[in-house]
This record gives structure tokens, sequence and C-alpha cells, in this order.
């Protein structure tokens, strides 16, 4: 018979219950769990899908290219163009010059180009002062990308004060100043004197060094390095540009040819320079030299730095495909891969290094400073760069 009450279940019954429940919980929620990864899988292929039919439509990404990957990238426009159908065009010409081209063409109305491969100077005193460009995180939709533990220092990095535009994706390993020399000019026993940059000005080296002039984007950019390298510093500069009998040319060629005749055995400071390692692999006459630095540094290195994208783009979805595509590990490693003596290296931690030199391979776990990536730089580096080129004029005075 009925009471109008029930008593309390037992102890073990309320256990039962509740192991129960909680089970079922933990059930489902490990199914969601599973679930999800599996969704978000599903959602980027249909979405990656979608992106590359759209590319294909467009046909082609323009890229106004620098000197390294207008040079050096042709096998890794040539994959993205074999596995996606898409054409891949390359400005012709110095940095300089192609976007001054570029920026005539965008106050007429005309927008050319997609994509930026182009040095973090010339981004930040020309392509983002006349709002150029767009920001590039909202592009990057591929989980390889988008995996910023994939990174170095587990973030992406930005050469422009916004900290939104140009996303560098190499570094050069700073580990001092370098400099070449030919080994039938200069003996070991001359070469070992060469402890510091005070060395290069010593008058026995007068008229025996060639340099980058400071017209070469790379020429400048090393001065600006030595203004703010320790134990250099701007009267290093001043004197190495006006006092040290140093022969400046704008002309890469030239300047090889130089050296490699010996009618100017040393040419410094140095950066990239995978053709004068290609010429001493294959037995000509001249080696590197380095002074140690006493902190490793990062350095953004030349147009093979950085990606940014241009507003307005002509192939939206080709310049968004071929971003993620060169930007996954795929993209990075056919730079480590397809490239001779490459003197930088992917911030990329996942990829071979592959045909890295050995000096530009960054240490894993290793800090490095990156003075290019402080938001402050771009400034910093214009005012250095406007000092110089004072000095650079005063020398035709």
């Amino acid at each position: 018979m009925m009471t109008g009450y029930q008593t309390d279940p037992s102890p073990w019954t309320r256990f039962r219950r509740h192991l129960t429940k909680g089970i079922l919980f933990v059930a489902g929620a490990a199914a969601l769990a599973l679930a999800a990864p599996a969704a978000h899988a599903a959602d980027f292929q249909k979405e990656w899908a979608e992106l590359v039919a759209a590319a294909k439509k467009e046909g082609v990404v323009s890229i106004a290219a620098g000197g390294a990957p207008s040079r050096n990238y042709r096998d890794i426009f040539d994959a993205f163009k074999k596995k996606y159908g898409i054409g891949v065009e390359v400005s012709r010409g110095g940095a300089n010059s192609t976007i001054s081209r570029v920026l005539a063409e965008r106050k007429t109305g005309k927008h050319t180009m997609d994509i930026a491969l182009i040095s973090v100077r010339i981004n930040n005193q020309r392509l983002v002062p006349s709002e150029s460009l767009i920001p590039f995180e909202p592009m990057l939709i591929h989980p390889e990308v988008l995996d910023k533990s994939k990174w170095y220092g587990g973030r992406y990095w930005y050469g422009d004060k916004f900290t939104k535009y140009t996303f560098f994706y190499t570094a050069g390993v700073i580990d001092g100043l370098r400099f070449w020399y030919n080994t039938e000019k200069v003996s070991a026993k001359d070469v070992a004197t060469i402890k510091t940059p005070g060395d290069l000005l010593d008058p026995k080296w007068k008229g025996k060094i060639v340099a980058q002039a400071m017209e070469d984007p790379s020429g400048i950019r090393q001065m600006i390095d030595s203004w703010q390298t320790e134990g250099m510093g701007p009267d290093w500069v001043r004197k190495f540009i006006t006092g040290a009998g140093v022969t400046f040319s704008a002309d890469r060629r030239i300047l090889e040819t130089w050296l490699v005749g010996g009618r100017f055995p040393i040419k410094a400071p140095t950066g990239a320079e995978e053709e004068l390692r290609t010429l001493a692999k294959k037995g000509i006459p001249i080696k590197e030299g380095v002074i140690p630095a006493k902190q490793g540094m990062l350095r953004a290195s030349g147009s093979g730095c950085c990606i940014s994208a241009f507003k307005n783009a002509p192939h939206p979805n080709a310049a968004k495909l071929f971003a993620n595509w060169f930007l996954s590990k795929e993209g990075q490693t056919l730079l480590h891969t397809t490239i001779p003596n490459l003197s930088v290296s992917s911030l990329r931690n996942d990829v071979p290094f592959g045909q890295v030199i050995e000096e530009q391979r960054r240490t894993p776990g290793k800090k490095y400073f990156y003075p290019d990536a402080d938001p402050e730089s771009g400034a910093r580096n214009k005012k250095i760069q406007d000092e110089i080129m004072k000095i650079w004029e005063s020398r035709k005075r």
C-alpha cells in the first residue's frame, strides 16, 4: 500500500546512479572531443577545396619580388603551378624599380600585384605608408600554418610597426661580421690579424676592399646593421664609408669579378652570398672569414625574408592559396631543399635544413636577439638610413 511518500534510496543505490550519470557524461564528452577534430578537418578540407577551385578560375598569382625570390624561387613557383595548375607571374628587375612601378600603377587605379616578396625595409618605407597592403593573418587558414607551435618562438613574427602586414617567414643568423677574401692575394696569416671590425680600417687594407654601394638594398642594410652592432656603431660606419679607401659598386657581378680576379681581394661586410659559395665549391680561390659577435642575432635578410599581400589584389583567391601553401611545411621544405647554399632558414621549426648553410641553422632551444621584429625598428632604421645616406653623399662633395 502507498503511504504518500517514498523512502530515500540506499547509499549504494545513490552511488550507482551517480556513477552511471558520470560514465554517460564522460563518454559523451569523449565522443564530442573525438568528433571535434574530425569536424574541423572536414570543414577545412571543404574550405580548401573551394579556395583551390576559386583560385583555378583566376588562373594566376602575380608576385612583386625582390632579388633573392626572383632569382632563386623558380623551382618553388614551378611546384605550386604543377600542384594546382595555377601560373605564377614574377616581376623582373630590382625591388626598388618594381615597387616604384607598382605604386605608380596603383595611383591610377591599376592593380596588378597580389603578393609581395620584398625586403622589410621597402615594406616599411613604401608599401605600408602607402596603405597598399592588407593585414596578413586573416589570410591564413591552413592548419600547418595556423599551428604557432611549429614556428620559432611559438608565434608569428612581423616586421612593421603595426605587427600585421609584413610577415617574416625566414631569418638570417648573424654570428659576426662576415667577409670574403681572395686566397691568392691575401694570406692566412694576414686574415688572422682581422679579429675585430676595426681591423678592416687598418691602413694596410686601404684600396683593397670592395663593398656594396648604398644604392643597393643589401648595401644600405649592411650599414644599418653595422650602425647598431656592438663593436662597430656610427663611428665605424663613417670611417668605413669615407676614410678606409673602400671601393663601392651597386653591381654585384662587378664586385664578384673584382674579388675573384684579385683586383680587390676583400669584400666586406657580406650577407647572402650564394653565388660566392658556389664558386668556392668549384675551386675558385676565395674563402669566407668571420669576426665573431658576442650575441646571436636574427636578421631579416633581403627580399627573401617576408611576405605581404596587396590590397585590391587582382587574384585574391590565388594569392590566399599561394600564401598558405608557401608557408606550409611543404612550401618551406622546398625553400630549404631547392636553393643551393641558402643563407637564411625558415622560421618554421618542423622542416629539414636541407641546403641551408651550417652557420645559418638555428640552434634548437636557443634564444636570439631579433631587432627586426621590434615594432619600432622600422622608424629607427629609417632614421639611421637617413644618417648613413648623408655620410654617403658627403663622399661625392
